[in-house]
């Protein structure tokens, strides 16, 4: 990690403060907090925006969604998906859409995708339990439910806090119930039903806070619990590339490079001049000995900071030391 990473604590909690007033405000992530050195938003040009604006979209078909407007709901989670293609809560909530308008398989792949983006989530597994009881596909439900038991099973003090603890619980007798003769369409939105749901129907405001948490976590290293209030901010607040690019930092700090690429590639697909995530992904490919790749990183950060930034100053100090370190192995 660069010097600039490990630089003014201090400073970087008060611009996560800073981000949580912003955004009650009504404005935007971009631009305002930068956790762990450099790696904030890029302030992107307009050509480099997607015509579709998937964070209103997303709140659009939340709200459709929550007034069980399913059409309206698939339309509004079918533009976020058209520039977010894997974002995993937009894929569960479209799922939830077809099962409102009685698309039961068409829902499958947009519950696998949720699950294939992120396997401990919990209500993705139960619904997608329940639209394999629809189908009579009762042995792919038992595999969901089976997993859904080993998330519970692998929980510890230090993984699992209680109420993803419960909400493992709550899914687990809701799929053995449809099981014994329910009728496994029932689509859970309400306030007493799973913490994601809750979440999701939270005020902007609330996933302001929630990221501007997270950043505070990234800031004293503890990188899981920011993972978990990250993946809350996003719950609320939709796809955006600085909440995407925290997620990748996040995981690779943690050792979890597949997914940490996943989340680079999410943000710059949102953002192609993400200077946050041309950076940390250049970063990652230094982590595993991909030097030609990380200058190419190198090379666009060049590009797009015409009269420099401290991105391309951070990633290439970390290019020239491996660089170093290798000259010196020969």
């Amino acid at each position: 990690m660069s010097t600039k990473h490990r630089a003014a604590p201090r400073r970087k909690i008060l611009s996560a403060i800073a981000l949580a007033v912003a955004l009650s405000a009504g404005s935007g992530l971009t631009g305002i907090a930068h956790a762990a050195g450099s790696g904030g938003s890029s302030l992107p040009s307009q050509q480099s925006r997607p015509q579709v604006d998937p964070e209103q979209s997303y709140r659009d078909g939340v709200a459709a969604l929550s007034a069980k407007d399913y059409k309206t709901a698939e339309k509004k989670f079918g533009e976020v998906l058209s520039v977010a293609r894997k974002h995993t809560e937009a894929n569960y909530y479209m799922g939830l859409a077809k099962v409102g308008r009685g698309k039961h398989k068409a829902s499958v792949r947009y519950f696998e995708r949720a699950i294939k983006g992120r396997s401990g989530f919990v209500e993705a597994r139960e619904q997608l339990a329940l639209v394999f009881i629809t189908l009579e596909k009762t042995d792919d439900a038992q595999e969901q439910l089976a997993a859904i038991r080993a998330l519970g099973e692998g929980c510890t003090d230090e993984t699992c806090n209680e109420d993803y603890i419960k909400r493992i619980g709550v899914a687990i007798a809701k799929v053995e119930a449809a099981l014994g003769g329910g009728d496994g369409e029932e689509i859970s939105l309400g306030p007493d039903d799973s913490q994601g749901a809750v979440l999701v129907l939270a005020p902007r405001a609330v996933g302001a806070e929630r990221y501007g948490d997270a950043v505070k976590l990234i800031n004293q290293q503890r990188f899981a619990e920011a993972v978990s209030d990250l993946y809350r901010a996003q719950a609320i607040i939709g796809p955006h590339p600085d909440i995407l690019n925290y997620l990748g930092y996040a995981h690779r700090k943690l050792g979890k490079f597949d997914q940490a690429q996943d989340y680079y590639a999410a943000a710059l697909e949102l953002d192609p001049d993400h200077l946050g995530a041309t950076e940390y992904l250049g970063e990652l490919y230094l982590e595993l000995g991909e030097l030609k790749k990380a200058r190419r990183q190198l090379a666009k950060l060049d590009k797009l900071c015409a009269f420099g930034c401290a991105q391309y100053e951070d990633l290439a100090r970390l290019i020239e030391v491996k660089t170093s370190i290798r000259r010196a192995g020969r």
